[in-house]
């Protein structure tokens, strides 16, 4: 990358080379004769993961020193910091993750009479972290806090200048190429009854063990300009501990054939999800921020520049309780659904940008719909909606461990509607 001219800034340059070497070997199996008929198939899938990453270390800007009383006191009692304010980024190359790993799995079927089947699966399974999350990219900040001659009035270069520097804190936003997959085992028991021609009912229970999470957190980074090591608070993802997921699932599918004329083409769908989440504890309490410091040299531990370090928070994106209800008309020529999908409240995120406290989002609830007319066996015509209750993602903030939280943003989602011509060929 060096030698290249660029209009990028240097944090948004990187170049990862990912590397990915499979091989699966799968062998099927069926006992057709026994009292219960069994059949299913048992695999074996080797993984090979390497990555490599070249990008930016980003100095914070020279306009983070602060005025020129500051930006001279701040020279005088801390030298190696002033000096990284301004100076040039660093380009680094980093041989990152090197990893193996063996996934076995197992899938059974269990045809219990003709129409009532039992499914069994065990299995382990990986998540690849992604390559923004696993680049090679450091962003420095720097935040001074001077020491003003009079602290109970505003500074004046002339009648209240500054005398000294109150505290001083590195900051980075940094991504990890040092990153593994997300680990997993898994199983999976289902009852799948057939009761009719187009008619279904469905029990299923599920259970995973997580490990190797990835989720963002605060951590020290230590990193040498110019001879001088530096300390920095440093924020961006890692693979943070383990838990457990499990949980129920019902759904429900039929068309309703037996009706009379054009109403047999009405059918309904339901599916119901039920999640249990255990032993993910959130880790970003483990370290506390060690990074401001006042100008005796000792840290200063608050929450200014800091994570929110509060425990027992879900993971990211997982609601308790999922709902879908689809009712459904298929006769002749003409399909047409409406989808009611609801989910309980969830994690979005962490920490946001302003007061570092995680977010969640409210429960809610969408409806989408499409009517689709088929012109002949080739071409179909139809028109599609979303959002058609304007339903809008509404946000909450929490403001300690005890979990007290307070409204924050809303977003809206506005209806949408298009026309679609579709061919099949």
């Amino acid at each position: 990358m060096e030698g290249r001219i660029s209009h990028f800034a240097p944090y948004d340059i990187s170049e990862s080379n990912e590397k990915r070497t499979e091989f699966y070997v799968r062998g099927d199996f069926e006992f057709a004769d026994l009292a219960v008929p069994i059949k299913g198939n048992i695999g074996l899938r080797h993984v090979n993961y390497q990555l490599e990453s070249t990008g930016y270390t980003v100095m914070p800007p020279e306009a983070s020193r602060g005025s020129a009383q500051t930006a001279a006191a701040l020279q005088a009692a801390y030298p190696s910091v002033y000096n990284l304010a301004g100076s040039e980024s660093q380009l680094s190359t980093v041989d990152g993750t090197d990893y193996d790993a063996v996934l076995p799995s197992l899938n059974m079927t269990f045809g219990i009479t003709d129409d009532l089947l039992v499914r069994f699966g065990a299995s382990q399974g990986l998540y690849y972290p992604s390559l923004v999350d696993t680049r090679n990219r450091v962003i420095l900040g720097l935040d001074v806090d001077p020491k003003l001659q009079d602290e109970s009035l505003p500074p004046d270069d002339t009648t209240n200048p500054v005398v000294g520097i109150e505290s001083v804190a590195l900051t980075a936003q940094a991504s990890n190429p040092f990153l593994e997959p997300e680990e997993s085992v898994n199983f999976d028991l289902t009852t799948e009854w057939y009761f009719a021609q187009a008619g279904s009912v469905t029990v299923g229970l599920f259970h995973k063990e997580l490990d190797n999470i990835i989720r963002n957190k605060q951590f020290d980074l230590s990193f040498t300009q110019d001879g001088a090591e530096n300390v920095v608070s440093a924020y961006g993802p890692a693979n943070t501990g383990s838990g457990t997921i499990r949980g129920a699932e019902f759904s429900y599918s039929q068309f309703y054939d037996m009706l009379p004329g054009a109403w047999s083409g009405l059918g309904l769908q339901f599916n119901y999800t039920y999640i249990d989440q255990n032993g993910l504890e959130d880790p970003n309490g483990a370290v506390p921020p060690t990074s401001r410091f006042n100008a005796a040299g000792e840290p200063i531990i608050d929450d200014r520049n800091t994570f929110r370090v509060f425990s027992g928070l879900p993971l990211q994106g997982y609601s308790d309780e999922n709902l879908n209800i689809v009712g459904m008309y298929e006769y002749n020529d003409i399909s047409f659904r409406l989808a009611y999908t609801w989910r309980s409240e969830y994690l979005l995120t962490l920490r946001e940008s302003e007061d570092y406290t995680p977010v969640f989002a409210k429960a809610s609830g969408m409806m989408d719909a499409s009517l689709y007319y088929s012109i002949n066996d080739t071409w179909k015509v139809g028109i599609e909606g979303s959002n058609l209750l304007g339903t809008d993602t509404e946000t909450e903030y929490q403001m300690n461990q005890e979990g007290l939280r307070t409204d924050a943003l809303s977003f809206t989602t506005d209806s949408r509607y298009a026309l679609s011509v579709r061919a099949t060929f």
